[in-house]
């Protein structure tokens, strides 16, 4: 803040990704962007190089327009190499939405404080008659 307005935004970067391209911000770390249907207009997700596979940094919403981004990311920047696992940094949809469908698709593990999947569960709203697998393997763990 200068003299009570708020500065620019400003990062290393010239540019940001363009959808379905990634900016690698550092050795084996990749920096994406999913749509938002809100005024911010996007998320920021990563991609961390594993050597075999990748870790993802959040998700994005659960949409099919993410999964169409996620589809060609993966066939391009990230090589076709697995999503080994993925970390949320915290509850909101926008971070958490595609979570599960890396663990049913692609068998990622899902690394989160406990509080916030719990969280992200109320907030959309999961209604289940029993625990859902991963679920279950989520409290084992």
């Amino acid at each position: 803040m200068r003299d009570g307005r708020f500065a620019p935004v400003r990062t290393p970067f010239d540019l940001p990704p363009e959808e379905g391209e990634a900016v690698e911000i550092a050795e084996g770390v990749l920096w994406m962007r999913l749509p938002l249907p809100s005024p911010l207009k996007h998320v920021n997700v990563f991609a961390l190089d594993e050597g075999q596979g990748w870790t993802l940094v959040d998700t994005g919403l659960s949409t099919g327009r993410s999964r169409e981004i996620w589809a060609a990311l993966l066939a391009g920047p990230l090589g076709g190499r697995p999503v080994e696992r993925v970390i949320l940094t915290h509850h909101h949809p926008d971070h958490v939405g595609l979570a599960g469908w890396f663990q049913a698709e692609a068998g990622a593990e899902l690394w989160t404080s406990r509080t916030a999947w719990l969280f992200a569960r109320m907030l959309t709203l999961d209604e289940q008659a029993r625990p859902r697998p991963e679920t279950l393997d989520f409290y084992r763990g």
